[in-house]
């Protein structure tokens, strides 16, 4: 087991931060992990430079965080189906991740981190925006506060969306499931209320209204939890692996790299109801 000394540098003044000191190819011992946690919970999303790993080695780091959650609706490596690889190649106009979300919100359990290893990136942009949704929850009046409270939202997987061929990966034929989720979460280690939204195409509607009733409220939550005042932008590099908590954090996979190919791996970990 490897003990390090992990150095830790804010990225923004919303969220995120640089941990370096640490090689993730290795196993950890319980206290490097427990700082990484940590920091994980203090600033919503960490990122790692100069990491080479293999799928199985991430695999690993990942179970730390709890039980692999695999995409109902995507196929992962051969080898290795825990990973999936998004792709995006010179010729693809879409990219996968190109709206303010979280991963897996349609279903009942969705995860706790995600993590992503950039295995090839282009020589400038496919940047990701990330959010910190329990600052935007903070920074709502009391009066909207109390409005939300006690309110739930349906989520549904939108597979229409032509996400599976800009990934290069088998779609699985099912039926898309629904979760009902609660409109203001309450994160479960650190107790802070979270404004608990996607994309309109995940989340559909207020529980008790129809779709036409929910949209103005629910398009002004997610205008508000992206303020810049909220966010920060991440530049990937070759070897950087990122984690965040999708508990409290929306991100958006920025698509301005046309002509270049991007490769990451993704893994997500950690089911954990949100009610």
């Amino acid at each position: 087991m490897a003990s390090n000394h992990l150095d830790i540098q804010p990225i923004s003044g919303a969220m995120g931060a640089e941990v370096s000191g640490v090689d993730l190819a290795q196993p950890l011992d319980d206290q490097t992990f427990g700082e990484i946690y940590q920091a994980l919970l203090d600033h919503c999303a960490i990122f790692f430079r100069d990491q080479d790993i293999t799928p199985a080695q991430q695999v690993a780091f990942a179970r730390r965080f709890g039980d692999i959650h695999l995409h109902p609706h995507i196929r992962g490596l051969p080898d290795q189906p825990e990973v999936f690889p998004i792709i995006k190649d010179v010729d693809d106009v879409s990219n996968l991740g190109d709206s303010w979300h979280t991963d897996q919100m349609f279903t009942d359990t969705p995860v706790r981190v995600t993590m992503l290893y950039a295995k090839e990136v282009p020589p400038f942009g496919g940047d990701t925006l990330f959010a910190n949704a329990a600052l935007a929850y903070d920074n709502l009046s009391d009066g909207m506060k109390a409005m939300l409270a006690g309110l739930s939202t349906r989520n549904q997987y939108n597979k229409k969306k032509p996400r599976a061929a800009a990934m290069k990966v088998e779609a699985v034929e099912e039926e898309a499931p629904q979760a009902v989720h609660p409109l203001i979460r309450v994160h479960r280690e650190t107790g802070r209320n979270v404004i608990y939204i996607s994309y309109d195409g995940i989340t559909r509607n207020i529980v008790g209204m129809t779709e036409e009733e929910s949209r103005p409220l629910l398009d002004y939550l997610r205008h508000h939890v992206a303020r810049p005042e909220h966010t920060c932008r991440f530049r990937w590099q070759a070897g950087t692996l990122g984690l965040w908590d999708n508990r409290s954090v929306q991100h958006l996979a920025i698509n301005d790299y046309h002509g270049y190919r991007r490769v990451m791996h993704r893994i997500t970990a950690g089911p954990e109801a949100s009610h």
